[in-house]
């Protein structure tokens, strides 16, 4: 049993990281009202879902429980209050879970193991990581100076944050459309980051799985 977990290891958080996503998309099409419950009951829901393939690592598996055992007392707490600054805790607490989860999926993919079909869910997993961890900072930006991205109306975060996703993206494929654009040093400096960061992951992350496969032929013959 613990084999084949392992195997399926990053299969649910990939899965959660697309319904991440597609809540967020989602949370656009009602009202204001309903919007954040929408997008924090869901994502937080998915969290615990992700928590199947990240507790795998019991060294991290505490600080993963307790960041989203906490994010999900800000929901039920804003629920009972009207205390708006629970919303900018409980996208902190978002940003730290990806950040946490990008280093420990990094590891596995990046530095340890052979190649196989959980391998490369992984780094897909990663890639979507790296992705919502500039929306996040993004959508912190747009709290700060509403006019940072063009393109982006101003708006709370769980608003702006779909729009972020979209915009991120873009600009970590390099694709460029040009809908949207920073328009402040902050976020441009941001862009650039991201834009760098997807270039080298796609390097990086092909020769760590050629040199993987590489490695495990080099051991059976």
């Amino acid at each position: 049993m613990p084999r084949v977990f392992e195997r399926t290891h990053f299969y649910w958080l990939t899965f959660s990281l697309v319904g991440l996503m597609v809540a967020g998309a989602l949370s656009r099409e009602v009202s204001d009202s309903a919007a954040l419950a929408l997008f924090q009951y869901t994502s937080t829901g998915l969290l615990f879902l992700s928590l199947l393939s990240l507790t795998a690592e019991r060294q991290w598996a505490r600080w993963f429980v307790v960041v989203v055992c906490a994010m999900f007392a800000m929901v039920v707490a804003r629920a009972f209050t009207d205390y708006d600054f629970l919303e900018y805790i409980y996208l902190f607490l978002l940003l730290v879970f990806m950040l946490m989860a990008a280093w420990l999926v990094g590891q596995r993919v990046l530095l340890s193991g052979s190649v196989d079909l959980n391998k490369i869910v992984g780094s897909v997993a990663l890639y979507l990581i790296i992705g919502l961890v500039y929306s996040i900072l993004y959508t912190a930006v747009l709290q700060v100076s509403p006019e940072a991205i063009k393109g982006i109306a101003p708006g709370p975060w769980y608003d702006v944050m779909p729009s972020t996703t979209y915009f991120s993206f873009v600009t970590l494929t390099t694709l460029g459309y040009g809908d949207m654009s920073p328009t402040t040093p902050s976020a441009e400096v941001l862009v650039v980051l991201e834009a760098v960061t997807g270039m080298f992951y796609l390097a990086i992350i092909v020769a760590s799985l050629v040199g993987s496969m590489l490695k495990d032929q080099a051991g059976k013959s």
